[in-house]
């Protein structure tokens, strides 16, 4: 029997409006609405604007070299997440998209703030302040509603779980930080950043047992030592190498 979707609205082509929860939450809800809409054989793309420089937004979004992220959605869903994030002249071009009716795209807009706020604070330029104010109560869903959407059956994709979902929110932070700053090591930086924790709870774990904690981190013993070396992490007296 075909599970039913009973807090999934508007599944349509109407635009909707998701804000508040996870990233992740929100990208699994908007899949949810892209695949029981009449846009389903179409392309579900993310937008996502904070992994990506600012000043490469605009480009990523419209294209340039390369197809943009509109484009990729013609005929499918558009999940604009974090669109508080475009600079006014975007948001401007954005809106002139949006004003035609034959653009093709179902958009989801997606912000981790709550639109009340957004439009209190006068993060969208006029169009897409007009475009916001207009939408519907049923258009918006909000944290309770998308985790209630979320515990529902999946629509047959895979979504992170466990370490990764418990990391999203502030890996998410640390990426769009770093991507403002113009960062160019990340990768190291992130692995970085986690591993030398890592290593060190699970030392105080094992109270100091090095031929534990490497069965547990999986890794050489040599090579847990070397790393404890180069991390200048301090290993808990009591346990045995």
């Amino acid at each position: 029997m075909t599970a039913r979707l009973p807090a999934l609205p508007d599944l349509s082509v109407r635009p909707m409006f998701l804000y508040g929860a996870s990233r992740l939450d929100r990208q699994d809800v908007a899949r949810r609405l892209h695949a029981h809409s009449p846009r389903a054989s179409g392309r579900f793309v993310v937008a996502a604007l904070t992994a990506i420089p600012r000043a490469m937004r605009e480009e990523a979004l419209f294209g340039g070299r390369e197809a943009g992220w509109i484009e990729q959605a013609r005929d499918g869903t558009l999940l604009l997440d974090e669109i508080d994030c475009l600079c006014p002249s975007v948001q401007e071009r954005f809106m002139e998209l949006l004003e035609h009716a034959d653009h093709g795209i179902r958009l989801i807009a997606a912000s981790r703030h709550d639109p009340h706020l957004l439009l209190r604070q006068g993060a969208f330029e006029a169009g897409l302040h007009r475009w916001f104010s207009a939408l519907e109560p049923s258009q918006k869903l909000g944290p309770e509603r998308i985790s209630a959407v979320c515990r529902l059956p999946g629509a047959g994709n895979e979504r992170p779980s466990g370490i990764a979902r418990a990391l999203e929110r502030p890996l998410g932070e640390y990426l769009e930080t770093g991507l403002e700053n113009g960062a160019g090591d990340l990768h190291s930086c992130v692995i970085g950043e986690v591993e030398r924790p890592l290593i060190t709870m699970v030392l105080r774990r094992t109270s100091g047992n090095q031929i534990r904690a490497a069965a547990i981190l999986g890794l050489n013993r040599n090579t847990l030592r070397k790393r404890i070396r180069e991390l200048d992490i301090i290993v808990p007296k009591g346990g045995d190498e």
